[in-house]
């Protein structure tokens, strides 16, 4: 069983706005004088506690809400698709389905209409007439909240400022910069910190483009030069410490348990490997390993860092290539098996039915190369495959049943999934019996009988054609995207 749905969206909030409000509350700067009075860290810790608590009440009240709103979302999708399959059997010249009655359409119209009436309120949509409450017993809410904030040392949210790292960049400037930064911050402290803490490319360029607007005619040109160099390297280090402090990498080394990977994420990329260290220290555990058991060094931390971003590619283009893949093909009307973040779980990539009714069993090959020449999830593997499929689309269907006995399901769906299983007892028996040299024609007549059809996809790929020997099973190459070019593995 899986816990409720965690959407964090008080990770969103800006420091500085949360400030703002504060401020502009009474009863909040009283709050804040009150813990600060009571507390050694004093306003320091007041502020940051108030920022916790806002935080992490967004959090709570976001969950209940997007999740009833997903929950909402997705009896809604059950509800059409009852009555789209109701209303499709009667426009195709039949009667209702059997166990249908009348009555069972409006009811069906009821609960649409009250579902999406409720998904546009969202206060009503969450309790109803009750008081909002994110916990059982106050008390020990509030426990929690506190024990939260003090397990990560009173630390605030993601933009709280890297003084001390921005200040050491400073220092280590040449006294030309420096002067530079010192006759700018005189005249213009607003918009140079607007230029320093940007956060994107365009954004440094429109506020570098902004500060020497307004300081044009008070430093010449020289010293706007030394400027836009020191803003720049102000920004890297302001960046880089917001990416990772050394308490915050302190905590990640100290859950790491071999040496050696401690020793190389230390001394790692702050953006890659560090990074991962923090927010996903199974999966640097797991690529470490196999890094290691293909010969890498366990000195080696450039060649660990080239590891982990070409595996990070590669990911990248699989799971691209799936969901590009599965918006370009117009043929395909409904997916039974739709694209998903799983690139690297073995079996087919895409299940759908065509608008002539059609079953396609696609396999994306977004890579580099131009031609491929195998194909397991629809070759070697596919009758695994087709019986693995087809089981979990009646498994769902049996699912859906449980939760809404009144469910109908799609009867091309039905059809589609019994010519899957047929497919795959006849390949079965194609590959246990005759000879080796017929195969691919006997199995391509198998699929084509029952309007199956094997294709392979190059959404984030280069693949511009297929060996004959794939082609004689029966399956095409279908473009469905423009090559994506990425840099080299060297690159950040």
């Amino acid at each position: 069983m899986t816990g409720p749905r965690r959407f964090r969206a008080g990770r969103f909030l800006d420091a500085a706005a949360v400030h703002a409000a504060a401020d502009a509350n009474p009863r909040l700067r009283r709050f804040m004088r009150t813990i600060a009075e009571h507390s050694e860290a004093g306003e320091v810790r007041s502020r940051r506690l108030l920022e916790h608590l806002i935080r992490r009440i967004v959090d709570d009240v976001g969950d209940l809400h997007l999740g009833n709103a997903l929950n909402r979302l997705e009896r809604i999708a059950v509800l059409r698709d009852n009555i789209a399959a109701i209303l499709d059997h009667v426009l195709e010249g039949g009667t209702l389905p059997e166990g249908v009655r009348v009555a069972t359409l409006g009811e069906y119209f009821d609960q649409l209409s009250t579902e999406m009436r409720e998904l546009s309120r969202p206060r009503e949509g969450i309790v109803g007439d009750a008081p909002l409450r994110l916990a059982d017993d106050a008390g020990a809410y509030a426990d929690s909240l506190l024990r939260e904030f003090d397990a990560g040392g009173g630390a605030a949210g993601r933009h709280v400022e890297p003084a001390a790292i921005v200040g050491d960049a400073f220092r280590a400037m040449p006294a030309d910069r420096q002067a530079a930064l010192r006759r700018a911050a005189e005249l213009e402290p607003a918009a140079l910190w607007r230029a320093v803490a940007a956060e994107s490319e365009a954004g440094k360029r429109a506020a570098v483009a902004d500060l020497q607007t307004r300081l044009g005619g008070r430093l010449t040109p020289d010293e706007l030069a030394r400027l836009r160099t020191a803003v720049d390297d102000l920004g890297r280090a302001r960046s880089r410490g917001l990416q990772m402090s050394d308490a915050r990498l302190a905590d990640a080394l100290a859950r790491i348990g071999d040496p050696d990977l401690r020793a190389v994420v230390a001394g790692g990329d702050v953006w890659l490997t560090q990074q991962l260290a923090v927010h996903n220290p199974e999966a640097l555990a797991t690529l470490w390993r196999r890094f290691r058991d293909g010969g890498g060094r366990a000195d080696d931390g450039p060649g660990f860092r080239a590891y982990l971003r070409h595996d990070m590619v590669t990911y990248g283009r699989g799971v691209l290539g799936e969901y590009s893949a599965a918006f370009s093909l117009s043929s395909i009307e409904l997916f039974l098996k739709g694209p998903d973040a799983n690139v690297k779980v073995a079996g087919t990539d895409l299940v759908g039915i065509g608008h002539d009714g059609w079953v396609w069993l696609v396999d994306d090959k977004s890579h580099r190369a131009t031609s491929v020449s195998g194909v397991s999830a629809l070759t070697d593997n596919l009758v695994v495959n087709l019986r693995r499929d087809a089981a979990d689309f009646r498994d769902a269907i049996a699912r859906l049943q449980r939760d809404d006995p009144g469910f109908t399901p799609d009867p091309r769906l039905l059809d589609a999934i019994s010519r899957m299983e047929d497919a795959a007892a006849e390949i079965d028996r194609i590959n246990r019996r005759g000879s080796a040299s017929t195969r691919p024609a006997r199995i391509s007549a198998a699929l084509q009988e029952r309007r199956l059809r094997l294709r392979v996809t190059s959404a984030a790929g280069e693949v511009r054609e297929i060996t004959q020997a794939l082609r004689d099973l029966g399956l095409a190459v279908e473009p469905t995207g423009t090559p994506v070019p990425l840099p080299p593995t060297g690159g950040r």
